[in-house]
Order: structure tokens, then sequence, then C-alpha cells
């Protein structure tokens, strides 16, 4: 496993979150949908300083009407700032349904005029052949992204652009606006598949989009598949790291309605587990460097169980 390099900035919220385990604590989002904006980002993609409030306003609700969550993207350095057109993904995660559209519009508000749920045919895209991975740089959200997200965001670009371009134009390394959970920066999300790790430095990063351009999925700080509940993203790192050799969509999660902190895996060859998930107390730490300390917990695993 890659070893992340630490520094004595012990205020940093990704520094005293060192010791928390990071499984389940990924988003829980089933479709994500990527823009680019170059211009500068407000501390909440929405506030308006991007794109105005009245468009933000509009765009927040068509996005949440469709059942997505939207990311604000931009390529690493200089490049992100050259904008022909404003690309944009609709990234469905759900196994069987899973894929990546591409498409570009003249300005953020034509998204108005698309559905984004992911569920139908939307014009003037096309599938994506290959992962396009998001490494979180947002800076007004929180420090750690922005000093530690860039340089892993261009060096991702670096070892893997070129293998991912060759497969598909479409398929880049992105900085992304934030997508929860910067106390494990860097942070890597692939949104083709909804996995999401952190933190990582490049080497990881680049080890973990070979692996998906393979089929494979690497656990090393894996938090999740946002596809899932919390508790559902426990229970699949629970069964992948248990041993059980399964590809990206091979295991599926469904969670006991009346216990929530349980869920069933089903591996496609028949196979299932049960698991149950809970929580254990951390020490008192920043969930963000402008926050002060509060109380934390960590998801862990109760029992693991062959059905």
């Amino acid at each position: 496993m890659s070893v992340i390099d630490s520094s004595p900035l012990a205020s940093w919220c990704s520094f005293q979150s060192a010791d928390e385990p990071p499984a389940g604590t990924a988003a829980h989002e089933t479709t994500w949908v990527l823009v680019e904006i170059p211009a500068r980002w407000g501390r909440d993609i929405f506030d308006g300083e991007a794109l105005g409030e009245d468009l933000s306003v509009r765009l927040k609700k068509h996005v949440a009407d469709c059942g997505a969550r939207m990311l604000f993207i931009r390529r690493p350095g200089r490049e992100g700032q050259r904008v022909d057109g404003h690309r944009f993904y609709l990234c469905d995660t759900r196994p069987g349904r899973r894929r990546i559209l591409a498409g570009r519009v003249g300005t953020p508000a034509d998204l108005l005029d698309l559905d984004l749920s992911g569920d139908g045919h939307v014009p003037g895209t096309r599938e994506v052949a290959a992962p396009v991975p998001l490494v979180c740089t947002h800076a007004k959200r929180d420090q750690c992204c922005a000093v530690r997200g860039r340089p892993v965001a261009a060096e991702l670009d670096a070892r893997v652009g070129p293998r991912l371009a060759a497969l598909d134009p479409e398929a880049q390394v992105w900085e992304c606006s934030h997508t929860g959970g910067h106390r494990f920066a860097p942070v890597l999300l692939l949104p083709g598949t909804g996995y999401t790790y952190g933190p990582v430095d490049a080497e990881l990063a680049a080890e973990i989009v070979e692996a998906q351009l393979d089929g494979r999925i690497l656990t090393d700080n894996l938090r999740g598949r946002s596809t899932w509940t919390p508790a559902g993203q426990v229970a699949e790192v629970a069964v992948r790291d248990s041993g059980v050799q399964a590809g990206i969509d091979e295991l599926v999660v469904e969670i006991d309605q009346v216990a929530p902190h349980v869920a069933v895996v089903r591996h496609t060859d028949g196979r299932a587990w049960r698991v149950e998930a809970g929580t254990r107390p951390l020490p008192p730490r920043s969930q963000s460097c402008r926050k002060p300390p509060t109380d934390a917990s960590a998801w862990v695993v109760e029992s693991l169980t062959r059905l």
C-alpha cells in the first residue's frame, strides 16, 4: 500500500483524521453530474459566485429533481482555465445500468433542458469507454483538498492521462469541487462507478485507476461505493477485504429495512454474506479545517457471516 506523506500541520483536518477508518464515509449518490466550470468556485457551488444567484437556484433545483448530485470540474493546471464550451458528464453508478455519458453545452444554463436522472437518452451525448477520475481540489471548501489535492491531480493526469485518452478522448483526469469528507484528502472519486478513496497519493491513485481499467477494485483506503448507504459501503468493503474476488458490478448490496445497519451482500455467482455494521467513538477532531474539534465516530464491522 502506498504511503501518504505527512507533516506537522496538526490543525489540518486530514492529519487529525489519519487514524479514522475510511469505509462507510463516501457520499451516498447514485447519479453524478459533472460540469466544466473554470471560474472561481464559491464555498458552495450553488452559492452564486460561479453561476450567478438566479441560475444557481434553478440549476440546484433541477439537479435535485433529477435525483442527482452536481460537481464542478476543471482540468489540472493552466488547461483548466481554457474552455471551448462547457463539457459535462452524466454518471450512473448503479450495477447493470452503469455508464458515463459525455456532452457539451454552450452555457451551464443549457443543462436545465436536459434529463439528468441517468434514466434515459440525453441528446448530444455519447457513452465514454473509460474512467473519468476526479480529485477534489475545492480550496474555498477546505485547504486540505486544495493544497494536498492539486499535486495529486496533476501527477495522476501525467501518469494515467495518456492511457485514458487512448481509450477515449473524453476520458480525462479532472479537479473537482467538494465530494464530501475532506478530512480524507486527497480524495479520489471514480464517478462512473461511485468508488471513492482517501487519502490517496498519486501512486495509489494511479493504481486504483489502472485496476478499474482492468475491471478490478482495490480496497486500499476505499471509503465506499456511493451507490450504497454508509452501512452498505462498509458491508461491501468488508466482503472484498475478506478475500472474495469480485469485479466492479459483481457485488450488490441490500440494506435491511428494519435494521439499517445490517446489509446482505450478494455475488452474481449466487454467494451471499450478512454484514452487521456499527460505530465506535473516536477522539474529537475537526471535520473540516474551518471547524473546531467535535465528537467523532467511525464505522466498524460487528459481524460478517456467509449465508
